[in-house]
């Protein structure tokens, strides 16, 4: 007799909720997130510190940087017991300072910083007044004109008649005067000098091919005369800006002759922001770089 054959069991149906449990799983995940996060988020110092203390019973010495960790939370200075009951110290290279400083301190850094922008800026008023005195005492004191800003002492001495005849680089005898009675009050400062030369913004033709060439060579014409003069080449160096750091317009004859001019000026040894100096409007001279050998001259060829 045949078998009967089996009927096939008909297919189940499809489970369209499966997204559910992935869904689940993401959210759960993400729970377990969140409180990881928080509860790593609050440290407890006290447990935190007998975990430190066990880790070095355990592992010695290794574990001296968890150690300055947990001093610097409590704003110790990282210093723990070991398992002996000694103080440990954390290694040197390993910084502790890297905190903020408080409102306190950085206050106080900020009158100690404005008390030497005060200072430097009273020893530079004093060498102005010296030196104008000399001046005067010489006959000289309408041949030069100074201020103190924020870039230091500015000593301007004009060209005309004085320093250098119109289109030459070569000294006038009234320059030579005015140079050597300067030299002897710089000479020992501290300061870095710089020596700038200056012109008006005509054309000029002849032995220079421009204003740059004429005022770099008047700088270094006047650096030279002070390194006769026993300024040290370490601290001085020259540069020529031709018509771009007028004092005056060069639309009048009297402007011109302003701007015709070559600055000595001495540097400060810090910053005079703040301390009450008047700002300059001619912009911040370049440090000097050191000459070990010979005074170097920049020919700047960018207007400010």
């Amino acid at each position: 007799m045949a078998r009967k054959k089996k009927h096939e069991e008909p297919e189940g149906h499809a489970n369209h909720e499966r997204w559910v449990l992935s869904y689940a799983d993401i959210l759960t995940l993400l729970l377990a997130l969140f409180i990881v996060m928080f509860a790593i988020s609050k440290v407890d110092q006290k447990k935190f510190e007998e975990f430190a203390r066990g880790t070095a019973s355990s592992f010695g010495q290794a574990n001296l940087a968890l150690q300055g960790q947990a001093g610097s939370m409590d704003g110790t200075n990282g210093i723990l017991e070991d398992s002996t009951g000694q103080e440990q110290k954390a290694p040197a290279d390993i910084p502790f300072d890297a905190a903020p400083i408080s409102n306190q301190e950085a206050l106080q850094r900020e009158k100690a910083r404005q008390a030497q922008a005060e200072s430097q800026a009273k020893a530079l008023n004093d060498l102005k007044a010296q030196i104008e005195r000399q001046l005067k005492a010489k006959g000289l004191a309408d041949a030069v004109t100074m201020v103190v800003d924020e870039r230091g002492l500015v000593v301007n001495i004009v060209t005309d008649k004085v320093l250098f005849d119109i289109g030459k680089a070569d000294l006038r005898p009234d320059g030579t005067k005015v140079l050597d009675l300067i030299a002897p009050i710089i000479k020992g400062l501290p300061n870095a000098i710089t020596v700038e030369g200056h012109t008006d913004n005509v054309p000029i033709s002849g032995t220079y091919a421009s204003n740059w060439e004429l005022s770099a060579t008047r700088a270094t014409t006047v650096l030279r005369h002070l390194v006769a003069n026993k300024v040290s080449t370490k601290r001085i160096s020259a540069a020529g800006y031709a018509d771009q750091r007028p004092l005056g317009t060069n639309k009048t004859v009297a402007g011109k002759a302003r701007n015709r001019r070559v600055a000595i000026v001495v540097l400060p040894l810090v910053s005079l922001t703040g301390s009450g100096v008047a700002s300059s409007d001619q912009g911040a001279s370049p440090a000097p770089a050191p000459a070990t050998k010979d005074p170097a001259v920049t020919n700047s060829g960018t207007a400010p």
